[in-house]
This record gives C-alpha cells, sequence and structure tokens, in this order.
C-alpha cells in the first residue's frame, strides 16, 4: 500500500476562554487520496462536565449535538467533492479556523499512513480518550525497557539517584556512579505531547534543569536522553521536537539518542561514553 498523507486537527471544546482550559472532542482529517473523516465522543459527557463543574449538563449535551451536526454535514459536503483537492482544502481550512466560539480545533497537524481509517482511530485515542493510563505511564515503560536493555553491561550498574544541591534536585531514574560521582545519568524522555508548545516547554525545562546542575558541579559526566518523538513525520509538534533537541544537544550538556534505534542501537551509543562532556 501507498503512504497517505493526511492533515487533522483536534475538536476542542472550551466554554471559558480566559481560563485556557479545554477538553478534547474529536478528530477532522483531511487525507491527500481525497477522504475527509471525523470521528467525535457523541455519548460520553462526565468526563467533561465533571472537568468544568460549573457547567449546566443541559448546555453542554445541547450545544455539542448542534455542533457535531454541523460538522458532519461539513463533512458530507467536503467527501461529495472528493475529486477537487482545491476545494477540500479550502473546507478544511475554513473548518478549523481559529475561532472565539466554545468549539474550536487545535493547530493541525500531519501524519503519514497507509490507512487513514486507523490513524485516525489512534489520533482519536490519544486525543480524546488519551488513554490517560497509556500516556501518562509512557515513560514509565520506556524507563523499564532501557532498564531492562541497560543490564546487559557487565561494567556498570545504573539506580535511580536524585543529582542536585540544596537549590536544585533533579532525580534521574538511571545513574551509574563511579566512586561516588555521577559517571552518567541515563534519562527515558518523551516528546509526544499533545500541543507543539508543551515540547518546547519541556525541553526549555530540562536545559534549564541541566544548566543549573552544571553551574552547581553537580552534571553526570555523560548525560543521555533516550528520546520518544512525536508519532507525525512533519508538522508543527515535529519541527518543535527537532528544535528542543537540537537545542538541547547544540548546549552541551546531554546526548540525544531515538529510542527508535531499538535495543543494540540504543545500548551502543549509550556505551560510547566521552571521556568529557563540559
Amino acid at each position: 500500500m501507498s503512504t497517505i498523507l493526511c492533515n487533522y486537527s483536534v475538536l476542542r471544546f472550551q466554554p471559558y476562554p480566559e481560563t485556557g482550559e479545554f477538553a478534547n472532542l474529536g478528530i477532522v482529517m483531511l487525507c491527500n487520496d481525497g477522504q475527509f473523516l471525523q470521528r467525535s465522543e457523541t455519548r460520553q459527557r462526565q468526563r467533561i462536565t465533571h472537568f468544568f463543574g460549573k457547567l449546566p449538563t443541559e448546555v453542554f449535551t445541547r450545544a455539542r449535538r448542534e455542533f457535531l451536526e454541523e460538522l458532519r454535514r461539513v463533512v458530507k459536503l467536503a467527501n461529495a467533492h472528493a475529486d477537487d483537492a482545491a476545494m477540500q482544502r479550502r473546507i478544511f481550512q475554513h473548518l478549523v479556523a481559529p475561532r472565539e466560539t466554545m468549539f474550536r480545533f487545535s493547530q493541525p497537524g500531519t501524519v503519514a499512513t497507509e490507512d487513514p481509517r486507523q490513524a485516525l482511530e489512534e489520533l482519536f485515542m490519544r486525543y480524546v480518550h488519551h488513554d490517560f493510563s497509556q500516556r501518562e505511564n509512557l515513560e514509565t515503560r520506556m524507563t523499564s525497557r532501557v532498564a531492562q536493555w541497560l543490564r546487559g553491561f557487565t561494567d556498570r550498574q545504573y539506580n535511580e539517584i536524585t543529582l542536585g544541591n540544596d537549590l536544585l534536585q533533579v532525580k534521574f531514574p538511571l545513574v551509574w556512579q563511579v566512586a561516588g560521582r555521577p559517571r552518567q545519568a541515563v534519562k527515558p524522555i518523551s516528546f509526544d505531547l499533545e500541543e507543539s508548545s508543551k515540547i518546547i516547554e519541556k525541553g526549555d525545562k530540562w536545559l534549564m534543569r541541566m544548566k543549573r546542575l552544571e553551574a552547581s558541579g553537580q552534571a553526570p559526566l555523560d548525560t543521555v536522553f533516550v528520546s520518544h518523538e512525536p508519532s507525525e513525520t512533519q508538522g508543527p509538534r515535529q519541527r518543535a521536537y527537532q528544535e528542543v533537541t537540537r537545542e538541547l544537544t547544540e548546549s552541551g550538556l546531554l546526548r540525544i539518542i531515538p529510542d527508535a534505534l531499538g535495543e543494540h542501537g540504543v545500548t551502543q551509543a549509550i556505551a560510547a561514553t566521552p571521556t568529557s562532556m563540559h
């Protein structure tokens, strides 16, 4: 099967714009093979009404019903022009354009796939149903996996250690010490976050942490981030990831190894411990 490029945007419910809080309700997707798809949460409401505690339930259910009826109409119109890519792009751009209403769309992203409907389902589960436990435990699972890989080293042992001083403490899950000095710290980290701004914020936070550790003399000789990148191959989240990893690497304070290299590639890169990083 050939690869299909799909632009997508996340439907958000944001009843109080001044707070900046929102809940994801659905996904719209335009693919370069003419498919214009959408999937929305139509049944569950307790997650939304509990999150926005002061919002009357009937206000949300009525507003959602009316908006989704209009969304289905727009998608039907777009699919009636499946042979007119320019028309579909205009419909998609108009639909997801920024607006000051309770229902609005995120900045579009792009995903490459052989099966747009499967990609739509995966995006829906990630953003709307969140797979809360899966998202929250991703770095935990990454850490467990990398820790298992590191047990193959016979010349070193890794343990969870907190580094820093009385002003800053940074916990690293995998630290190899030599004579009480942190020789190498390994930090599995996921940048597969919902928004590009959150990727930037996460990178900035870790860059500042590493700078402060270095200034205090508490930084390891070698720090390695085993990174998990956004699922999209292009778009704002991927650009944010590239910018963050470039800045972190250029700081000279750490190395970044993509977890996509697998066990052999990751452990081989970790084993190549620099004699001096700073």
